[in-house]
């Protein structure tokens, strides 16, 4: 049976072709037949509608499709739908938190108070807030020595070496145990019910391990030193870090200077250019172009100002400071010493001092160790034991008459384990392979550093010396500019670019003794220099930081 739809369009074709048919017969001859319908037509319009009928079923179905799959998602993910934390729950969680710790730390007080105990961690605000404390480079390095958690939580970590190093040694000593049993039994005769109470005592003594202790203790030993090169490691990083911070805030309050000074330079230029332009000898365009670059050193200072705030900051966090803490720093410009050392004698300091190569080096000696404990289970196991017990039908159990003891020796000797001991062996001797292979990576890494450090030294050096020559050369330039402008045989836009000659000029001398003073101790944080005494070769000249 023909579609409906279809049926439709082809009576419709029909009707049209008919139409059409006629109107133009009547038109060439009004006594002509009716043309007939075009079967190809209708079945070109047949198909069509055909493939229109597919289209929209295949519509349908991917609609189901798609519902379908919509509808499966949503119930997965109302299945594992987390808990909506409201606002009012997020600020019940946040309190029971501040509660909870306010708690514990009052009790932690008491007890410490109870025990006349310090507590060892410093709690920022050892200054009152918006107090002000004098500083120049030395005591600026120690309070944050004296502060920084790391190093703190280093000296933590050694103390937790040694008390590893006692556990290791414990395994030497005699181990004492106690045993106590009580037993009730029972039978189906009358009076088969009956107590046991037994105490036994047995001692063991570790005569020969195979070596597997010894390399423990040795290993726990190597830890502690570890430990310590460690603490070395933070101090020097906080020492480089207490620096920078110092002579950061120190450059940005002399580029404060210097924005304030064109500030000042260009506001009274701007003066002198409306005082003549309202006597007519100069342009309006002079006054304009002098107004906006006045704006724009304002504009520049305001940074300045928001840079020193967030420097002097940076420092107080450094220190453990509270942060609204005013700084007044003994140094009001970045120092040029002289620093003599070769980068040889920097490499070779290096090398022998740097915690991080001594640590790599540790590491080796620790992985030679672990072979030796992990071949220790091939070996035989010595070792005395002792028991005294007794037993009796009455609590507590200690009759003299029942009493026994034993005194023996054993070796202990495992002939086969499946290779289980060979493995960890093999897995100990590739361990030290990746060992050897850190430590001269740690090497090269190390002597990259250092020469990095070295060369921008002495970039920074030669930097300095350049530009104090130019920032002379650009300060005169601006003071010969404003003369010619004020005798009327210069022009306007002179000045304003020796004012730009002249700030650029001072902000990289600036920069270059920045970079210079905080390359000193970047150069002695990647050598490894001691951070109290600061000494690396007594024929080398000091710089003035050091005592």
């Amino acid at each position: 049976m023909m579609n409906n739809k279809l049926y439709k369009k082809l009576v419709i074709a029909m009707m049209i072709t008919t139409i059409s048919a006629v109107a133009a017969a009547s038109a060439a001859d009004t006594t002509a037949s009716v043309r007939p319908v075009d079967l190809a037509q209708a079945e070109s319009i047949q198909a069509r509608a055909k493939a229109e009928q597919q289209e929209i079923k295949a519509e349908k179905a991917q609609q189901r499709k798609a519902a379908r799959a919509e509808a499966k998602a949503k119930k997965a993910a109302d299945a594992v739908r987390p808990v909506d934390i409201t606002p009012e729950l997020r600020e019940e969680l946040a309190q029971k938190i501040a509660d909870d710790a306010a708690k514990s730390a009052e009790k932690a007080a008491d007890k410490r108070a109870k025990n006349q105990e310090i507590d060892p961690v410093i709690v920022i605000g050892r200054v009152p807030t918006n107090g002000t404390v004098d500083l120049n480079l030395p005591k600026t390095v120690q309070m944050a020595l004296d502060y920084n958690r790391d190093i703190k939580n280093s000296q933590y970590a050694l103390k937790k070496a040694e008390y590893a190093i006692n556990q290791a040694r414990a395994l030497k000593m005699p181990v004492v145990d106690y045993k106590y049993n009580m037993n009730r039994t029972g039978g189906p005769a009358i009076y088969s019910t009956s107590n046991a109470y037994t105490n036994k005592l047995e001692v063991n003594i570790p005569l020969y391990t195979g070596g597997s202790v010894e390399g423990q203790i040795a290993t726990a030993k190597l830890g502690k030193t570890n430990a310590q090169e460690d603490i070395l490691r933070v101090e020097q990083a906080t020492k480089y870090s207490a620096i920078q911070g110092y002579y950061g805030l120190l450059a940005y309050q002399e580029l404060q200077g210097v924005y304030h000074e064109a500030v000042d330079n260009l506001q009274g230029h701007l003066d002198n250019v409306q005082a003549q332009y309202n006597v007519g000898t100069k342009a309006k365009v002079d006054v304009l172009s002098s107004d906006v670059s006045l704006a724009n050193a304002k504009t520049t200072a305001i940074t300045a100002d928001n840079n020193v705030a967030i420097a002097e900051s940076n420092l107080n966090n450094i220190l453990g400071l509270p942060l609204e803490t005013k700084l007044n720093l003994a140094d009001h410009q970045l120092p040029f010493d002289t620093y003599n050392i070769s980068l040889q004698e920097a490499m070779d300091y290096a090398m022998k001092y740097r915690p991080e190569v001594l640590q790599a080096a540790i590491a080796v000696q620790q992985a030679e160790e672990a072979i030796n404990i992990a071949g220790a289970a091939d070996k035989p196991q010595v070792a005395i034991t002792g028991t005294n017990g007794w037993s009796d039908k009455s609590f507590p159990g200690i009759d003299a008459n029942t009493r026994n003891w034993t005194v023996g020796a054993g070796v202990t000797y495992r002939f086969y384990d499946g290779g289980a001991t060979k493995a960890k062996v093999n897995q100990a001797k590739q361990d030290l392979l990746v060992a050897r292979e850190t430590e001269q990576k740690t090497r090269e890494a190390v002597q990259l550093e250092v020469k990095q450090a070295y060369l921008n030294i002495r970039s920074a050096a030669q930097k300095v010396e350049e530009t104090q020559t130019v920032v002379d050369q650009a300060r005169e330039n601006y003071r010969i500019q404003n003369i010619r402008y004020q005798a009327g045989v210069g022009i306007n836009l002179d000045v304003l670019d020796a004012q730009l000659s002249l700030n650029q000029a001072q902000v990289n001398h600036i920069q270059a003794l920045y970079d210079y003073n905080v390359g000193i101790a970047k150069l002695e944080q990647v050598m490894g220099v001691d951070v109290e005494s600061g000494v690396i070769h007594p024929s080398l000249t000091a710089t003035t930081y050091r005592g």
